[in-house]
């Protein structure tokens, strides 16, 4: 060292010349100064790095779990709205057959139904879930499933109510018009329509039901065939006396199958759709009658 400069020789062995450095004493210092810390700024940007892309990786990770879990949410929300159309169409199912066969409901017991007195449950939750609300959507999924529970609960005891009150009325309810009497189209219902004859306001004691010429007709329940024949505007004709009060017309047949006196049973085919007697088309007009007053045939059937 001379001054304020430092000298580094480096001698070669296999050539005589020496090469020589010099710096100043002031370099020495800023590189004994600058190269630490620089190993030290490396050091730090490079854990920064590693925990950067960690923290990268566990979000992305959470964004994945994020996703999966909005999908269960809506997944269960499917589901729980399903469970909702199968306990209503339960109830309703319930209902009708108590009507079938003159049943009252439960003592004592107020039957709910979805959607009163407000929005119904599907579409809040809906509504959550499009605003991306998971916290209330998990809340009122958890009151929608103890509600349910409930429901699910009420109509259990409902259903095994009416089969301990059905098995006392086997007998009438297989003698119980609850059946389709053919298949095809409903083309006109029960009650006051346009006559397409006449153009006049009328009572259609019955529903049409439109299909070929030939269509099977089967017995809607076991009964004794009383009359059959000719009758004017209705044409080929056939009637079944059913008991407990019930009878079903069948008219504008093209051939019937069974014999006056004769027991059917349901499901039986009994006849085929025709287009005789005023008629506009091939269909069979159906009536069900309860002593002898003529009532909707939709109330009884059930498939």
């Amino acid at each position: 060292m001379r001054g304020d400069f430092y000298n580094i020789l480096i001698f070669s062995k296999k050539a005589s010349t020496i090469r020589r450095y010099r710096f100043s004493r002031l370099l020495a210092r800023l590189i004994c100064f600058v190269i630490p810390i620089c190993f030290i700024f490396l050091g730090y940007f490079s854990f920064d790095y590693v925990r950067m892309r960690q923290e990268v990786l566990e979000l992305n990770r959470l964004r994945e779990e994020t996703q999966l879990q909005r999908s269960q949410i809506r997944f269960f929300c499917e589901k729980i709205g399903e469970v909702e159309k199968k306990i209503a169409g339960m109830r309703e199912f319930d209902r009708r057959l108590r009507i079938l066969a003159n049943l009252e409901g439960p003592e004592g017991k107020t039957r709910q139904f979805l959607g009163v007195g407000g929005p119904s449950p599907e579409y809040i939750r809906e509504t959550l879930l499009l605003q991306r609300n998971e916290e209330e959507l998990v809340q009122q999924m958890r009151h929608d499933l103890e509600r349910l529970n409930g429901e699910a609960a009420a109509e259990g005891d409902s259903l095994r109510n009416l089969e301990g009150l059905l098995q006392n009325k086997r007998v009438q309810l297989a003698n119980t018009p609850s059946i389709w009497p053919a298949r095809g189209w409903l083309t006109s219902g029960f009650g006051y329509r346009i006559s397409p004859f006449t153009g006049l306001r009328q009572r259609h004691e019955g529903i049409d039901i439109s299909n070929r010429i030939g269509t099977p007709i089967i017995a809607p329940a076991e009964g004794l065939v009383t009359n059959m024949g000719r009758e004017w505007g209705f044409g080929k004709i056939l009637v079944i006396s059913h008991g407990f009060g019930f009878t079903t017309r069948y008219a504008h047949l093209s051939r019937i199958n069974v014999k006056i006196g004769k027991k059917v049973k349901r499901g039986q085919k009994i006849a085929e759709i025709g287009n005789t007697g005023r008629s506009t088309g091939p269909h069979l007009h159906y009536e069900v009658m309860v002593n002898g007053v003529p009532v909707n045939p939709m109330k009884y059937i059930l498939n």
